[in-house]
């Protein structure tokens, strides 16, 4: 009987993504809300 050995090569290739941190095409009140919220959860931690 023979002895097999198999090797498995994974190659974890991961492509850079530039995040856009702009927020200039979102309407106002939506930067609104968040503000709103972060606040909210600020206040509930105290």
């Amino acid at each position: 009987m023979e002895n097999q050995q198999t090797h498995l090569r994974v190659d974890n290739v991961t492509e850079m993504t530039t995040f856009d941190y702009s927020n200039e095409n979102l309407p106002r009140d939506f930067d609104i809300r968040i503000e709103v919220a972060e606040q909210r959860e600020i206040l509930e931690q105290s």
